[in-house]
């Protein structure tokens, strides 16, 4: 037994109608047509499911036993339709992120809030690693978005500059530096010096401006998270240099200050996409906003 689509719908319709017309009207075709439609499905199931009575059709017993299936079928559809529909304007789906702590602490979960204000059935799902840990998870298919301090060449992954900017010096609320424009290695000579751990890019490169201009610091206290050294930078302990997108969100908690470095260090975010997963409508409108928020932030000079 083959039905189709078609003669289902008009069934249905009919159904629901108590009329030939208005079934017409409803899916779009002749009165003729859907006629046809529902002697197809009867020669098809092999039984009548309406009694002619003239021009007035009633559906038998039969019919209205096979509608209650056909109707089921129907909603179940209607489901999949909406879904279709929510998923096109991006308020069903979901989105895997997995972030260094820099970009994770603070910049990105304000991101997510955003985006989800008017999609309440989307998911996201955001993880913080390690930039390496993060490279492996895009490489590996596991997410759908990364952002690390690490370029990469690996060819499960599409890898590209985010964003990239000076790091600033940060200094506690009231210290005597605040008073310059623009500090250089000199200002940190002898100063208590919050520093990344040794294994990070970002700690050889800030190591390597102070030796080559010969400037000691006092290296008291490490830790391995930028929003850790401003932290305790805000408590007084010492002063540090870190990315911009941390040290503005730090100042917009009124935590610590900025100051322009000079020699300029740059920091890059990288942006990290599977090459073989094309990325969906909803993630490629994720990163719209944030790069979005990331060239407001730069105009109004917060970062």
């Amino acid at each position: 037994m083959k039905l189709n689509h078609r003669q289902l719908e008009a069934f249905r319709s009919l159904i629901e109608t108590g009329s030939v017309t208005e079934a017409s009207k409803r899916i779009y075709i002749t009165q003729p047509a859907v006629s046809r439609l529902i002697a197809d499905l009867e020669h098809a199931i092999g039984y009548p499911l309406f009694l002619r009575d003239k021009k007035r059709l009633s559906p038998t017993p039969e019919a209205l036993a096979l509608f209650d299936e056909v109707d089921r079928s129907f909603i179940g559809l209607d489901t999949i339709a909406e879904a279709a529909k929510e998923i096109g304007t991006f308020r069903r789906g979901a989105l895997r992120l997995v972030s260094l702590p820099a970009m994770a602490l603070d910049f990105l979960p304000r991101m997510i809030a955003q985006f989800c204000q008017d999609k309440p059935e989307i998911s996201i799902n955001l993880q913080i690693h390690s930039s390496q840990r993060a490279l492996q998870s895009i490489a590996s298919q596991q997410f759908d978005i990364g952002f690390a301090e690490i370029s990469t060449d690996h060819p499960g992954v599409i890898s590209q500059v985010l964003y990239d900017a000076p790091m600033v010096a940060i200094l506690p609320k009231g210290h005597s530096l605040l008073e310059r424009s623009v500090l250089v290695p000199q200002d940190f000579a002898n100063k208590n010096f919050i520093s990344l751990g040794s294994n990070y890019i970002t700690r050889k490169k800030i190591d390597a401006v102070f030796l080559a201009s010969d400037i000691t610091r006092k290296m008291q206290i490490e830790t391995q998270l930028s929003m850790a050294v401003g932290n305790i930078v805000a408590s007084g302990a010492g002063i540090s240099i870190i990315d911009k997108i941390t040290a503005n969100s730090l100042q917009n908690q009124g935590l610590v200050e900025i100051r322009p470095f000079q020699p300029e260090i740059k920091y890059y975010f990288q942006l990290l996409i599977p090459s073989h997963k094309p990325l969906s409508r909803l993630g490629n409108t994720f990163l719209e906003l944030v790069h979005k928020h990331l060239e407001e932030m730069d105009k109004r000079q917060e970062l």
